[in-house]
């Protein structure tokens, strides 16, 4: 899933001089499996969780770089479609918004020697955060 995103938005997103950072490569699927190796069995045990952070982390690496909220729900809409051909049973939990994945819900800055570095988790919604 994460090459076919990836040559679509190629083909579908060149490069402009308006848009000149629009620049898609290999770094950035290098980015997406940097980001699902973040995860571990006691937060993802389910498939439908890892499909999630895949979506997490292809919003991240690709459509966090684009400047118009008509190329991001482009993005959005092939990653849906995606998921749909792909994990249609995991779709509804996948799609779920807000979403929100980080490491962040168990830190303690007080005590900076506790924290798990970098080990992600499906923080819920706004009000769980």
């Amino acid at each position: 899933m994460t090459v076919k995103l990836y040559n679509t938005l190629v083909e579908l997103l060149p490069r402009t001089p308006i848009k000149f950072h629009y620049i898609f490569n290999l770094r950035d699927l290098s980015r997406v499996y940097e980001g699902l190796c973040k995860s571990t069995i006691d937060y993802f045990n389910k498939p439908e969780q890892l499909v999630r952070l895949w979506r997490n982390e292809s919003l991240r690496v690709f459509a966090d770089k684009l400047t118009t909220q008509e190329d991001r729900d482009l993005v959005q809409q092939y990653i849906a479609k995606l998921v749909e051909d792909n994990f249609r049973t995991e779709f509804e939990y996948a799609m779920k918004d807000p979403i929100l994945i980080g490491d962040y819900m168990n830190s303690n800055p007080a005590e900076p020697e506790t924290i798990d570095p970098k080990i992600y988790q499906d923080c819920g919604d706004y009000e769980e955060v």
